[in-house]
């Protein structure tokens, strides 16, 4: 070996520790895997330094390298022929042999997290290693490689104050957090000082939500908008994208309370529904039959003890301690089964109650039932002074909306018009409380833009109505103001004068007819009479259809299901959805009016359906 070069090749059973070595400390097992997975990925990339062993010629001892001898032996225990390793010889004495493993250990120092970081960038991009194969090479997990590979997205204003240590790798982790673009955003709103790493993480929140709130997909969300957290294990999500996402989500969740039976269901922040939401009582709390069957048992046997407590001498304190400790049992299990149970509103308490889906501001959505405030039965709300309350009745079919009234008054209003005309008589009785001016009118309007028919009709496009197509087409036939919108009086008269006596009473009819009137809220009481007297059913020119259906509640439409098939033939309706009791009850009418029922009684009793509004004895 040649002064000036130092190096040589020892075989690896020839190496043996030094008494002297300076790191006493068992090294980490951790950082030890680490190591051996390093050296047999890449070898040994810094010499052992080594000095002679006086008595044995051939052998050295470690002077600095005890770490990576350790590793090597683990490496190399079945490799055969017998490997040997690079050293450098150095012939010192102990003295100074302990001041060069000191120097050694004492100055290394741990590669900086970001170069790391940006080395196993490397590696991945260059290479195309994944981080499964990254982490097998230096003896990591996975997770530790991905992580430090997050680090290298870094925007560069905070990989510079990372590597001048004017922030800690816990800031660094948390700007990692969100795209390169936005950890400048939040570098400047925080004017380049962040405190610590929940500071961050603190301004990023305004912009960015955490997606385990999210009631939607993650996958259907633009990459962009999704962001990895990897050191707080969180999937965060750009908060416009989020909301918008969770804003139709919540809509579909609505759509299913709906459709299970909630009277309403109300969407909104909390401070925009909290008024209505405390205006409101909590439900009673409503189990399954397993669980009620539980707390009525207990509830029985707490009466029992309570009876044997208060027939007890007032001296009998032993007894009366032992069965106080029972009934505290009792309560122990009550407040567990309650605890543990889930609420199950009946069909009455959905019919009645309103359903609150409420969005906080982080994104979380919480569902909460109310019922209207109960009420004792001297009107006055209940103040919890033990008075009996009034429990809120069913509603049925009979209990209409205010634009299904509308609707089917509009359609009798029809139905009645087209009668009028073909009847004379009774269309000049009607023409004559239209002029008198001794007449109090609610069935009739002169003018146009005061005709509830005539409003509805013109703002109602999908109306289907065999009265309003023939009058239409009836009007067309005998219609003399054809060309403008608007006729001047004077003209108008000239036109008339013009016609012959059998069109113009032809035209005065139409006129007349058309003057009729629905009320939105109730039915007037000419509208009753004219309908009875002309013998007018509106079942022959209307039928409910989806739409008119949809504006029941589930209860409603249940209800309406055993009115026309027989309790008996619906067992399970309350079991269906909203949507499907719907359609079932539109394709009934069709069927009924269309002559497609095989059974004759229920085809007629279909066919008859009014809602109690219509019916003659309302």
């Amino acid at each position: 070996m040649s002064r000036s070069n130092p190096f040589i090749m020892v075989p690896l059973s020839k190496l043996v520790l030094s008494r002297q070595n300076v790191r006493q400390v068992k090294p980490d097992r951790e950082a030890h895997r680490r190591f051996v997975a390093s050296i047999r990925a890449f070898g040994v990339i810094e010499p052992l330094v080594v000095r002679s062993l006086d008595d044995k010629p051939g052998w050295y001892v470690i002077v600095a390298g005890h770490r990576r001898l350790a590793a090597l032996r683990v490496v190399h225990r079945k490799t055969r022929p017998e490997p040997k390793i690079l050293c450098m010889l150095r012939e010192v004495d102990d003295h100074t042999a302990e001041a060069i493993s000191l120097s050694e250990n004492f100055t290394r120092e741990r590669m900086h997290p970001l170069d790391e970081a940006e080395a196993f960038a490397r590696l991945a991009g260059e290479e195309g290693k994944f981080a499964e194969s990254i982490a097998a090479d230096f003896g990591v997990k996975p997770v530790y490689v991905r992580q430090r590979m997050k680090l290298a997205t870094l925007h560069d204003v905070v990989k510079f104050a990372y590597r001048e240590q004017t922030i800690n790798t816990e800031i660094a982790e948390a700007f990692a957090s969100v795209p390169p673009e936005r950890q400048a955003e939040v570098w400047q709103e925080i004017g380049g000082a962040p405190r610590h790493a929940d500071h961050v993480r603190n301004v990023i929140a305004n912009n960015w939500i955490d997606a385990s709130h999210a009631l939607f997909d993650l996958a259907a969300l633009p990459e962009a908008t999704v962001s990895r957290d990897l050191f707080s294990e969180r999937v965060l999500v750009e908060r416009r994208a989020f909301m918008e996402a969770q804003v139709k989500a919540v809509e579909a969740k609505q759509q299913v309370l709906q459709e299970d039976g909630w009277a309403e269901v109300i969407v909104g922040a909390q401070a925009d529904i909290q008024d209505r939401l405390y205006a409101m009582d909590s439900p009673e709390p409503e189990y399954d039959p397993e669980t009620s069957g539980a707390l009525s048992k207990i509830e029985q046997q707490r009466e029992k003890w309570e009876s044997k407590l208060n027939a007890l001498d007032a001296d009998d304190d032993a007894k009366a301690d032992g069965i106080q400790q029972k009934i505290e049992a009792l309560d122990d299990d009550e407040s567990r089964i309650i605890k543990n149970a889930k609420f199950i509103p009946s069909e009455a308490t959905k019919a009645a109650g309103t359903a609150f889906l409420i969005l906080d501001p982080d994104g979380r959505v919480r569902q909460e039932y109310r019922m209207p405030r109960r009420r004792s039965k001297s009107g006055n709300a209940d103040s919890g002074n033990g008075s009996v309350s009034e429990t809120p009745a069913l509603p049925t079919s009979d209990d209409l909306k205010d634009g299904q009234l509308a609707s089917t008054f509009a359609h009798e209003s029809l139905a009645v018009r087209k009668a009028l005309l073909e009847n004379p008589l009774a269309c000049k009785r009607v023409l004559l409380v239209a002029l008198h001016d001794k007449v109090k009118k609610e069935a009739i309007a002169l003018r146009h833009d005061t005709n509830g028919t005539n409003v509805y009709v013109e703002h109602t496009p999908a109306i289907t109505s065999p009265a309003l197509d023939w009058l239409r087409k009836h009007r067309q036939a005998v219609e003399v103001f054809t060309e403008l919108s608007f006729f001047d009086e004077g003209e108008a008269y000239a036109r008339i004068a013009r016609l012959s006596e059998a069109r113009l009473d032809k035209l005065i009819a139409v006129v007349t007819a058309e003057s009729l009137t629905s009320h939105p809220q109730h039915r007037p009481k000419l509208m009753s009479q004219l309908a009875k007297e002309l013998q007018v059913n509106v079942r022959t020119e209307w039928r409910p259809d989806a739409t008119w259906l949809g504006a029941f509640q589930k209860a409603q439409l249940a209800h309406l299901m055993r009115d026309l098939f027989g309790p008996l033939h619906c067992p399970d309706v309350e079991q269906r959805k909203k949507s499907e009791l719907v359609d079932a009850l539109v394709k009934l009418f069709t069927d009924a009016a269309e002559g497609k029922l095989e059974d004759a009684k229920l085809a007629e009793r279909v066919n008859l359906w009014l809602p109690a509004s219509l019916r003659d004895d309302a």
